[in-house]
């Protein structure tokens, strides 16, 4: 037996499944297996859904959940965080808990998944208050939709909401564009430093999974050590890659090829 001259930085991720591998916890381990760090996870919720939408969420029993989870992080050197779909306020008080017997100085990327693309709703207001008061101050990241961003901060506008997010505690907002009407897909960071845009032309198609690759993506580069301003240029680059690499495997919208481009996209 071998073992290998680079350990891979390990990431947690907690999130949902997907039985077409388009997002959730497979979209997970695939990102950041590109970008060369290893997946450990631990499952929310199952689903019931297709390339077209998600037609039922069956949240995991918290108690398995808080289980596996501090049976990872006890026994595995975890770099980073990514959180995505969790189902119910049960998981989410469950999370903030593992967080914290996990300690400081872990950085958590939160991917608020409240809706799914084909339209179901997947977080009631339970969970979202959940989300306001347990999981934004325990993260550094967070990467909302517009639609979400505006369903979290309850602001008018993109900047008074990505303001009320850093005011419940996570420092650095990235609002993505997808849902905005522009030529181009215009994604915001707004951080202590200020706002910074990022500009990426859009593609024709609708994606199922984009924003778990971001996400994921991003804390695959801060388990590696970088900072959080190339980790988020260099993730929107890997995610644009995978999205313009998809394809139609089904019926409904296209599915990110997660393919090894991920070291490229921070060449």
């Amino acid at each position: 037996m071998t073992t290998p001259s680079h350990k891979p930085a390990i990431v947690l991720s907690l999130s949902g499944h997907d039985p077409t591998g388009g997002a959730g916890i497979q979209a997970d381990i695939e990102a950041v297996g590109a970008i060369g760090c290893r997946a450990c996870t631990v499952i929310t919720a199952l689903t019931v859904q297709d390339t077209s939408n998600v037609h039922a969420v069956q949240p995991q029993s918290p108690d398995a959940f808080l289980a596996q989870g501090r049976a990872l992080i006890r026994d595995l050197p975890v770099a980073a965080v990514k959180i995505g779909l969790l189902g119910s306020a049960g998981i989410a008080h469950c999370v903030a808990t593992l967080l914290d017997e996990l300690g400081g100085g872990v950085p958590v990327v939160l991917d608020p998944v409240l809706a799914a693309g084909g339209g179901t709703d997947l977080a009631s207001e339970e969970l979202i208050e959940a989300v306001r008061t347990e999981l934004l101050p325990r993260a550094v990241l967070v990467t909302p939709n517009v639609p979400e961003a505006s369903r979290l901060g309850g602001g008018a506008t993109e900047a008074e909401n990505a303001e009320r997010l850093r005011l419940l505690g996570c420092p650095n907002v990235l609002i993505t564009g997808t849902h905005a009407p522009t030529d181009d897909v215009v994604n915001r960071l707004y951080s202590s430093t200020g706002k910074r845009d990022y500009r990426w032309p859009r593609l024709p198609y609708s994606y199922h999974g984009s924003g778990c690759t971001l996400a994921a993506s991003v804390a695959g580069y801060l388990a590696l050590g970088h900072a959080m301003d190339a980790a988020v240029e260099w993730a929107q680059r890997f995610t644009w890659q995978s999205l313009r690499a998809g394809w139609t495997p089904g019926g409904g919208q296209h599915l990110p090829l997660r393919g090894p481009l991920g070291r490229q996209a921070a060449g």
